[in-house]
């Protein structure tokens, strides 16, 4: 693994710990669109103004990322680091939120951030072979995860204790989405990392962003921050990696598939942990 490999994935844990820490602020105030006009008013407009805080330390990751995506070559790759940050939501769960944390939670965050380091650490073990892609095959292939992403939603509205994970989940196939698409605006323009701003890839990737932002809000309206982050980070991870297959048919390592079980339980073990209900 040699060492620009090495400083992308540092870049990709960096922007991890701006995604979590910010969402993890952005929960602690999501009920403030509770109010709606009125939380542009005294004392709403507080929290209205810590959601935003929140959202700008989130926005902040778009820089670290980019450049990671550079220099790893490898969306998987950086997916993969989104768990790495959940260190950064634990310590903010628990001490700023407040939010209790079990045994199961312990296990079921130790599941992901191993499994999600162990994920990116594969990736860089693989060589990065030359890429290209059309435009209809690219958009096919995110239609695919994107589909499944809205069924859960859509399935959570009859059982409603499947809401924080399946739209945790919508908002990670977004994001995952987000860094695919601007992964292929640098294939694109040949690793240029000015010249990507030339094809429209870039910004449909900032909207699947947005739409990460937004559907990760909806998750925590009803759901715990410690439910709702992991399932965007382990979606986050798969999606890359599904898209890799779709687009570039790369393959990953037999492991992976073993490591994203771990992942999966882990999510699983947190979706049962302690029951705690979020504020009204």
């Amino acid at each position: 693994m040699n060492t620009t490999f090495l400083l992308g994935a540092a870049l990709g844990m960096l922007g991890a710990l701006s995604i979590n820490i910010g969402k993890g602020v952005q929960k602690l105030k999501v009920h403030v669109f509770k109010q709606g006009r009125g939380m542009l008013q005294p004392p709403h407009r507080r929290d209205l103004g810590i959601w935003l805080v929140g959202l700008g330390i989130t926005a902040t990751s778009a820089v670290p990322i980019s450049l990671g995506m550079k220099l790893t070559e490898s969306p998987s790759t950086i997916g993969a680091m989104t768990g790495v940050g959940l260190i950064g939501l634990v310590i903010f769960a628990s001490r700023v939120v407040g939010e209790p944390l079990s045994r199961r939670d312990l296990l079921g965050i130790a599941m992901v951030v191993v499994g999600t380091s162990v994920l990116g650490y594969l990736g860089g073990l693989d060589k990065q072979a030359a890429r290209s892609f059309a435009t209809w095959p690219l958009a096919r292939s995110v239609t695919i995860p994107m589909c499944v992403g809205i069924a859960g939603c859509v399935l959570s509205r009859f059982v409603p204790r499947l809401h924080a994970v399946a739209w945790g989940a919508m908002a990670g196939i977004c994001l995952g989405s987000s860094f695919f698409l601007a992964d292929a605006a640098l294939v694109k323009a040949g690793g240029d990392f000015i010249g990507q701003l030339a094809n429209p890839y870039p910004y449909v990737a900032f909207v699947f962003g947005i739409g990460a932002t937004v559907t990760t809000q909806i998750g925590f309206l009803k759901g715990r921050a410690l439910e709702v982050v992991p399932a965007v980070n382990s979606a986050a991870i798969a999606t890359p990696i599904l898209l890799e297959i779709l687009l570039y048919a790369r393959y990953p390592r037999p492991l992976a598939g073993l490591v994203l079980a771990i992942i999966i339980t882990g999510v699983y073990l947190l979706s049962t942990g302690t029951a705690v209900k979020v504020s009204a």
